[in-house]
């Protein structure tokens, strides 16, 4: 069996999932059908022989890739996936980091972790993962140290939702893939932290969705969904948690723009970018701001 070309590693919360949805429609490309396959954490003791049984054998020269966000903060997936292949190829989505802790609460929230009523602030006390997901500078060093910045193309969730094209088309590149045209899902957006009025029937609709992509009927199901009645229904099945959750402090959000300010300066440098997309990046630069005025 072939060797695993590349891996989306994270982080959680911050568009993963459009990730696998757009490489899993693209004909040169063979993604694992579990989105998730957690192989270099979870799973680790199968073995090689397990992981690459995960993707379709296939006779051209499709590449194979898989998205786990737990590979990001893991202590030993970067060292464990180096040395299965150190030609691997990395592909790891950011996102304002407290935006991202507050949707990992929501996450806790949405799968019953948690109660609904427990608040940001106590959360962030109890759960660390909370901080360590965000901790962009510690995760992303530990990657660096085990492969060359030229195998890691880093992204953001906000980019992706502007001008989700452009993103679409560094993946290819970075994969070595040429970009098709007008990719189903490219301007699909996952909301994870969503409750539904009525589960089952989501699931139901999840499932033959599914079944439905698997067969190469991407476009078919993007177009069922925007169908009149349809859309509206699923729509009216639908509420973000972010109507129900609380949101951080103005308080906590200070105490959160220290914490990481460190992770933040460090992906602006070793992204070049002066500045970035993140609600939280004019906070901390308001100083800044204010003497250039």
């Amino acid at each position: 069996m072939a060797k695993v070309d590349f891996i989306g590693i994270g982080a959680q919360k911050a568009a993963t999932t459009w990730l696998h949805h757009v490489l899993s429609g693209h004909h040169s490309i063979l993604t694992s059908e579990t989105k998730e396959l957690n192989f270099f954490t979870a799973n680790y003791d199968r073995g090689y022989t397990w992981y690459e049984s995960c993707f379709e054998a296939s006779t051209d020269s499709a590449i194979r890739g898989e998205c786990s966000p737990t590979y990001f903060f893991s202590r030993d997936a970067a060292e464990r996936a180096a040395r299965y292949s150190p030609e691997l190829k990395l592909i790891c989505i950011l996102r304002d980091p407290i935006d991202r802790a507050f949707s990992n609460h929501m996450h806790e929230i949405r799968k019953g972790h948690i109660p609904p009523e427990t608040t940001f602030e106590d959360a962030w006390k109890d759960n660390p993962a909370y901080s360590l997901q965000s901790q962009y500078k510690a995760n992303l060093r530990r990657w660096l140290a085990n492969f060359d910045r030229d195998a890691l193309l880093l992204l953001f969730s906000e980019d992706i939702a502007s001008n989700p094209n452009a993103i679409y088309e560094q993946v290819c590149g970075h994969l070595g893939v040429a970009p098709e045209q007008r990719p189903a899902s490219i301007t699909e957006r996952h909301h994870e932290n969503i409750t539904y009025t009525y589960p089952a029937v989501q699931k139901t609709l999840r499932y033959v969705g599914d079944a439905m992509r698997s067969l190469g009927m991407q476009e078919l199901v993007k177009n069922l969904k925007q169908a009149p009645g349809v859309k509206q229904a699923l729509s009216m099945n639908k509420q973000h948690l972010k109507t129900m959750v609380t949101p951080p402090t103005q308080e906590t959000r200070e105490m959160l723009i220290d914490h990481f300010q460190s992770d933040i300066e460090y992906v602006a440098q070793i992204t070049g970018r002066a500045v970035l997309p993140w609600p939280t990046w004019p906070e901390l630069h308001s100083d800044d701001t204010a003497a250039n005025e």
